[in-house]
This record gives structure tokens, sequence and C-alpha cells, in this order.
């Protein structure tokens, strides 16, 4: 078997981080941090929001400011293991005073160290692999984060058996990711840059200033708006409208199985931008994506979303399959670190203004419940037609690169 010319110890490296954050994410941001504080300690979903939305906003604020100390001062790599490590810590400290100062305090921690690590993870990619070959590069770190999910659902079954033992999975989960996130500690990182120091405003005006860093930034925002608040309100958008039964494991069954897709998803898209570019592959995920959105408007029967689950699994694994080589295309691999800070400022940023505008629509008084549900995916199909169109008004940089011997 011929071993693809992209899949090399660094690539495999990068990509193992993207399994083991998976499993953080999984596991202690989705799942069992808000069981164990709601079930397990009995306080009020306000107190999850609230740290939230800290650790959320204190990573958006932090993000540009750590791109551009990667990029000058400290290493990316050393970034990433000192921000992994110290989120491990403090996932471990989650369950350990069973008060709600020390809780949130430990969890805001984790959560905010774990978004920091990715503004140095994704600015690494550079360093990872050849610039030829970003997108299957990316592909298969996605690929491989969605397979991370599997074993996070895993690793709670295998502990959780009532609300008393979700403290159990947070030690396990700070083992797998900080052991399968070690190899990428040891990417070496590339040269940084021995001009004058970039400050953060600088970026910023550079952003403002390129035309096609202002289109990518603007449909960026758009369609992780969208994107987010489908991860957001999808669960329960198929109990309320699709009929699915959360009791008898339905929603887990289909989420499962969308999961699948977004594995194929992402290796699918790597290939693609591997042949037509990054450009082309991220046109072509917003165009799943617009056929996603314009299924759910639609009065569905419940078989029907078992097209639908396949159908955005495979949409949600080429935005970050595409969307990074995208970027990368457009700035300096030695100032990657100060650009993936903006990246992340918006969609972090993202993360809230969708959320808020889809639930300001389901509280309209407007018909029913589902017809709430099919306007508020409405104005989710707009972001994504409106971000088509930015995504679009980016220059091709060149011709998709040639294949060359070994690759898939």
């Amino acid at each position: 078997m011929i071993r693809p010319a992209w899949l090399t110890r660094p690539s495999l490296s990068w990509a193992l981080y993207d399994f083991a954050n998976t499993i953080f994410s999984m596991s202690v941001v989705t799942l069992y941090f808000p069981l164990f504080l709601v079930q397990t300690l009995g306080y009020r979903e306000y107190w999850l929001s609230l740290g939230l939305s800290l650790s959320m906003g204190l990573a958006a604020v932090a993000s540009p400011f750590v791109g551009s100390a990667s990029d000058r001062r400290i290493g990316k790599n050393v970034i990433l293991a000192v921000a992994t490590s110290l989120c491990c810590i403090a996932t471990l400290l989650i369950p350990a005073s069973g008060h709600l100062a020390g809780v949130l305090a430990a969890f805001v921690a984790a959560n905010f160290l774990y978004q920091v690590s990715l503004v140095a993870y994704d600015s690494l990619l550079p360093s990872a692999t050849d610039e030829g070959h970003y997108g299957p590069v990316s592909g298969f770190g996605v690929a491989l984060g969605y397979i991370g999910t599997f074993l996070a659902l895993i690793i709670g079954k295998l502990l959780v058996t009532t609300p008393a033992d979700n403290g159990r999975v947070f030690l396990p989960t700070a083992i797998c990711f900080l052991l399968f996130a070690l190899p990428c500690f040891f990417v070496k990182d590339l040269k940084r840059s021995q001009t004058s120091p970039i400050r953060v405003a600088d970026t910023a005006r550079e952003i403002i200033r390129d035309r096609d860093l202002r289109w990518y930034f603007a449909g960026h925002l758009l369609y992780l708006d969208a994107v987010n608040t489908v991860i957001a309100f999808m669960a329960v958008f198929l109990v309320k409208v699709g009929g699915f039964s959360q009791a008898k494991g339905e929603v887990n069954y289909f989420l499962m199985f969308s999961t699948i897709f977004a594995v194929i998803g992402g290796l699918f898209w790597g290939w693609l931008v591997r042949r037509r570019g990054a450009r082309t592959g991220l046109l072509a995920t917003l165009a799943l994506w617009i056929a996603a959105l314009g299924m759910v408007c639609l009065p569905l029967a419940k078989e029907h979303y078992w097209i639908l689950g396949p159908l955005s699994g495979i949409a949600l694994g080429g935005v970050w399959s595409c969307d990074r080589p995208l970027l990368l295309d457009m700035v300096p691999r030695e100032r990657a670190g100060s650009f993936f800070g903006f990246y992340y400022l918006t969609g972090k940023f993202s993360s809230v203004v969708g959320p808020l505008l889809f639930g300001a629509i389901l509280a309209l008084p407007l018909g029913t419940e589902a017809i709430r549900y099919r306007l508020a995916f409405f104005s989710l199909l707009i972001m994504v037609i409106v971000a088509t169109a930015c995504i679009a008004h980016i220059r091709p940089k060149q011709a998709a690169p040639q294949l060359q011997a070994g690759d898939p």
C-alpha cells in the first residue's frame, strides 16, 4: 500500500491533536460538565451559561494577542504545550471542591485554555506540512476529531450509570487529552519573524485594507454564525419538530449516525482541497449547507431527517477542512498565528450572535412552534447565502497544485 505523500510524522502528530481536543470538548464542554453542574451538584443552568460566556469572552479577547505572541516571541508549539497541560490540570480540578465557586473557576480556566490552545494549533499547520498539502492534512485532522467524539462517548458510557457518576469522567478525559496531544508538542515550529514585532492593531488594519481578507472574515463570521447555531439547537429541534424521542435514544443515534458522515466528509473535503483548491472546497461546502438548511425549512416527515443527517455531517466536516487552508493561502506562513487569532475572535463572536438571533425568532408570537423553528432556520439559510457570496468574491490565488507521486 502506497502511503500518501502528505501523511508524514509531523502531519500525523498535528492531526492527532484534533482527535485529542475533541475528546475534551465533547466530554467536558458539551456533555458532562453541564450534567455535573446541574444534575450532580444541583445548580441552575444560569451558572452554566455564565461559565460558558465568561470563558468564551476571555478567549475571544485573548486570541489575537496569543496569535501575535506565537509569531514573534513564543513558539506555537510551546504555547500549545503550556495551554493544553494547564487545561488538563484545570479539568482535573473541576470535581475537586464540589462548591459552585471552585467548580466554575476550574471550568472557566479549562475552557479558556482549551480555546486559546486552538489558536496555536491551527497556526501550526504550516509547520506540519507543506503548502500543497494543507487540504488533506486539515481534512484528516477533522476526520480524526470526529472519531474522538466516539471515544468521548465510550468513556462516558463506561463510567456513568447514574447522575452521581458524572464527576468520574474528568480524570480519564484529562489523561486522554494530554496523551494524544503530546505528539503535536514536538512538531517543530517554523522560524519566527525576525522583523519588528507586529502588533494586534497592525494585523487588524491589514485585514481591513486587504480586499480578500475582508471578504474572508465577513464570510467566516456569517457561516460560523449558522454552523454554531445549528450545533446548539439541532437536538432540541429534532425532539420538538422532527418527532425524535430522547427517552428512546433516537436523538443520540441520529447524531452518532451523522457523525460517521462528518468523518467521511473531513477526508473528502481534504481530497477536494488538494485537487481544486481551498476556495472551491469552501464554496462547495457552503452550497451543501444551503441545501441542508433549505431542507430543514420544509415540512419534512420524520424519515426524511435520516437523509438530512448525513448531508449535514458531510457539510460540517467541510467547514474546518476548507476554511483553515483558505486563510493560510492568503497570509504569510510565518505570521499565521496573528491571523488565526482574529479567526478565533470572529468565531467566538459568532457563537454568541447566531444563537441570540435564533432564540429571538423562536420567541416571536408567530404561528406554531414548528413554524417559528423553520423561520429561524431560514434566517440561517440567508446568512449562509450571503457568506457564500463573500467567499466567491475572494480572488483565486493560483490553480490547484499538481499531484505528486504517492498522492491519493
